[in-house]
């Protein structure tokens, strides 16, 4: 059937139709293949771009995680060779060893951060009638990095009623391994 009707029309229809259907077959060889292609090849690249960025970025956190790691296995090692520890007992040695003992006034423990391995430990202090230099020797003292000892904050005050005196208030933190908590739920 379409042999006869190819056969009854005139070169000039039948050049007309093949066009049609070479437009028609280009058309759908275009729909069907080359745009699917096409759109899967630019999703692809994005897909191969977002996952780089990602991949970077996992890198960057990767690297974080291991010196976070180094971190506390440091500390773990530190912590591990104070034996019989107590940050309150610490702050009593350091003020004898510097000088500043008799000027202690108050000494409050205080509930610090807790984490799955550590907990911080701090000690707020009030001390008076103070010289800056003795200050300067017990905050040198006091400050140790290998202790796993650092000072979170100080306040200074002059003293009214003595003005060649200071007072001084200060939270010193350490920490200590957490107590592991065995039973529950």
């Amino acid at each position: 059937m379409i042999k006869t009707y190819w056969d009854s029309l005139d070169s000039r229809q039948r050049y007309i139709a093949g066009f049609g259907m070479t437009f028609v077959i280009v058309v759908l060889a275009w729909v069907f293949v080359a745009s699917p292609l096409w759109e899967a090849k630019a999703k692809m690249k994005k897909s191969i771009s977002s996952n780089s960025r990602k991949l970077a970025e996992m890198v960057i956190i990767d690297e974080a995680f291991a010196d976070q790691e180094a971190q506390i296995a440091r500390i773990k090692t530190v912590l591990a060779s104070r034996h019989d520890f107590t940050l309150f007992s610490y702050l009593e040695k350091k003020a004898l060893a510097a000088r500043v003992k008799g000027s202690i006034r108050q000494m409050n423990s205080m509930q610090g951060t807790k984490s799955a391995s550590f907990e911080e430990s701090l000690i707020d202090m009030k001390l008076d009638r103070l010289t800056i230099r003795q200050l300067m020797e017990f905050l040198y003292q006091v400050e140790s990095p290998d202790e796993m000892v650092k000072i979170k904050r100080i306040t200074i005050d002059k003293m009214k009623e003595s003005p060649e005196y200071i007072s001084a208030q200060v939270l010193v933190a350490s920490y200590t391994p957490a107590v592991s908590r065995t039973g529950g739920m």
